[in-house]
């Protein structure tokens, strides 16, 4: 038997869908293997445990699988990860764990944990689910206001917490969680995937003229990202701007409203909507047919404490951004440096910036080339992994 220490990653979607969606991970756990055994718990996957995951961990995969295109079945399948939790913090003491760290920021988990395994846990705070989901609902609001209440006092007690943004930190800081134990870490980006590519080959494929101007924007179609108000704000520009186009890569619960906005404004000409796209090159190619990249969230407070994957996949395309004036994303948007940025509740600062981009080539042009510059230092594999690696070995080897 092993007299290495132990460190488990739980994470509710599958080893693939991890990959995809925080690229460090993977050299993150290679590089945690040399020194630690490392076991991975989370529910099966659509797709299989990636290459460059599978030999460095046990993994430890419940049977019941999730897809996470699914709305509902995210839903159902997050209830019941949640329900399962007791049973993972008890086989991990049993299986001698030295250190459980919770890769994303799921509702009650750090509690569960501290509960029934013990002090040795970590997190990564970055959504705050209750805030998106419940305390917008009046009758789910008292709920959720607990939930809040009892994570915070968990976080409180946590050895390390781990943040996607500096302000996440600061947020923290002054509800009592002691600074020096949280660690800000951007998410990576993999750069194989996402990177400049032939323009007028993707431009070609999406049917779009030399002539037009992009907005291109990808992800999980919700209605905290925003895409209702782009929509109407892109629809009334078209006067003033008949080259405009907007791009919405992706899908979900939010889809058939925004559709039905677009047929209400007879703007079907302009806006277009590709689905989810079959593979992440498919996405690559639909974002390197626009000529700026956007990265929108309604302006909620969580929406503050982590940057859009839209916006480092748009800066890592060589795109220009336009971007939400949020604590998370001002601190990688440099203004008429690498892109401009505007109040998401302010559709005249929206209409001025998006035209200041559209009118000029060169600003465009000047913008993409810094901020693909800039997401290559942010966001490099090895750098993310370094950050996240040296403190959870540091603390793994504490008594």
């Amino acid at each position: 038997m092993s007299n290495r220490p132990k460190i488990a990653f739980w994470f509710r979607y599958g080893a693939a869908d991890h990959v995809e969606l925080f690229p460090a991970i993977a050299e993150i756990i290679r590089r945690l293997s040399s020194q630690a055994d490392v076991h991975y718990f989370s529910l099966r996957g659509l797709k299989p445990i990636p290459e460059t995951i599978e030999p460095y961990a046990v993994f430890h995969i419940l049977p019941f699988t999730i897809n996470r295109a699914s709305s509902r079945d995210k839903f159902l399948k997050t209830g019941l990860w949640l329900i399962c939790l007791p049973w993972l913090a008890l086989r991990c003491r049993w299986l001698g764990i030295n250190l459980v760290y919770i890769e994303e920021t799921m509702p009650l988990a750090a509690m569960i944990a501290r509960l029934i395994f013990g002090n040795k846990v970590t997190i990564t705070v970055a959504d705050f689910f209750v805030n998106i989901y419940m305390l917008k609902h009046p009758v789910w609001r008292p709920v959720g206001r607990l939930i809040n209440a009892i994570d915070m006092a968990s976080w409180r007690r946590l050895p390390l917490v781990f943040t996607r943004v500096e302000y996440t930190k600061q947020y923290l800081a002054k509800r009592g969680c002691d600074p020096a134990r949280i660690v800000p870490v951007y998410d990576a980006c993999d750069f194989t995937i996402y990177h400049p590519a032939d323009r007028q080959a993707a431009r070609s494929a999406f049917d779009y003229r030399d002539d037009h101007v992009v907005l291109v924007n990808h992800g999980y179609m919700h209605p905290n990202k925003g895409n209702d108000k782009i929509i109407a704000w892109v629809a009334s520009l078209r006067a003033r701007c008949p080259a405009l186009r907007y791009l919405l890569v992706g899908d979900g619960p939010d889809i058939a409203r925004l559709q039905r906005i677009v047929r209400d404004l007879h703007a079907e000409g302009i806006i277009r909507f590709t689905g989810w796209l079959k593979t992440v090159a498919m996405v690559r190619t639909a974002l390197n047919a626009g000529d700026i990249g956007l990265a929108m969230r309604t302006g909620q407070e969580s929406d503050n404490f982590h940057v859009t994957s839209a916006l480092v996949h748009n800066m890592a395309c060589g795109l220009p951004v336009l971007a939400a004036r949020l604590q998370g994303m001002a601190e990688i948007v440099r203004e008429g440096e690498t892109g401009l940025m505007f109040d998401p509740n302010s559709q005249e600062e929206f209409s001025s910036k998006l035209m200041m981009l559209a009118q000029s080539r060169d600003l465009r042009a000047r913008c993409g080339a810094a901020g693909y510059k800039l997401a290559r230092e942010l966001f490099d594999v090895r750098t993310v992994a370094e950050k996240t690696v040296r403190p959870l070995l540091a603390l793994m080897k504490q008594a």
